[in-house]
């Protein structure tokens, strides 16, 4: 994969390359990379290169310590002085001859080539072990950081998780009350139940109405389709003589719908539920053909 432009974990991998600074895994990978063609990586290299090799001619020159001279002169004074012969010449006899004085030693003579100490290389490098110090050092923080990330990518999709199960469980709770609440109303004395039959719905799709007449209060439990756009479904309670609104059905669009409504005195005689699809704001007139239906037993 080529790289249209130098990112910043580019340079700093390149970096750490040219100080060979990376493990022998990420140099061979590194390598591969930039034998497979790619200029981006090629040319950081050799930036970083140039850079690495001009760091040990970036320390200022070192003078030499205020003691070498001290050493010098001592060793000057230890070393035997040699007076050079006067070279014989004739001369008059009455000329009184010229006394030779020695030269005055050297007080600083140039040290031999065993004497001399080399350039002081300690500076730089201390800067190129600083150097890669600090790339290593922001390497270690970059991946910390991005394993910060990742820990807390997935500290959030574990809290989702959580908050995903606490929703089934409120839902399988809800649920579990729910058939409680059926069971002890269909064991008590006076309850009426109603099949609903689906005039035109596939056989999936089901519901029934449970009348709690000493409460005056029914229970709908169905598994409708979605009601069409700007549509509602509408539960009735039929007589011989009376057709008694018992109100709209808010069905459940994930899973079966359960609700309890109360039901009007004069629905007290009712022998059939009714269920229709109606205007959303309801209706006071059933609208034929019903949905669904059933007898009251």
């Amino acid at each position: 994969m080529r790289h249209e432009r130098a990112t910043e974990e580019l340079k700093e991998l390149a970096a750490l390359y040219a100080l060979g600074s990376l493990t022998q895994h990420e140099a061979r990978s590194f390598e591969f990379h930039m034998k497979e063609g790619c200029p981006v990586c090629e040319e950081e290299y050799r930036r970083c290169a140039r850079a690495a090799a001009g760091i040990g001619l970036a320390a200022d020159e070192a003078a030499a310590p205020e003691y070498i001279r001290d050493l010098l002169s001592a060793r000057i004074e230890r070393e035997p002085q040699t007076v050079p012969h006067a070279v014989p010449h004739d001369r008059p006899a009455d000329e009184k001859p010229v006394r030779t004085v020695p030269p005055p030693a050297p007080a600083f003579s140039v040290l031999s080539d065993s004497g001399r100490q080399g350039p002081n290389i300690l500076p730089w490098v201390l800067a190129a072990a600083l150097a890669v110090l600090g790339l290593a050092a922001a390497y270690a923080w970059r991946s910390a950081r991005a394993l910060n990330t990742q820990l807390q990518a997935k500290v959030s999709a574990a809290e989702a998780d959580n908050e995903n199960l606490q929703i089934l469980f409120d839902n399988q709770k809800e649920k579990a009350g729910n058939f409680d609440q059926i069971l002890r109303t269909v064991g008590k004395p006076g309850v009426r139940i109603s099949r609903l039959i689906i005039q035109a719905a596939p056989a999936e799709f089901s519901g029934a109405v449970v009348w709690d007449t000493g409460q005056n209060r029914c229970m709908f439990l169905g598994n409708f389709p979605p009601a069409p756009e700007g549509k509602t479904y509408q539960l009735w309670l039929f007589s011989y003589t009376e057709k008694t609104s018992i109100g709209p059905l808010r069905m459940n669009p994930a899973g079966p719908t359960f609700a309890t409504v109360p039901v009007p005195r004069e629905a007290a005689k009712a022998t059939a539920a009714v269920v229709t699809l109606e205007p959303e704001n309801g209706s006071q007139i059933p609208t034929y053909p019903y949905f669904a239906a059933g007898r009251i037993d």
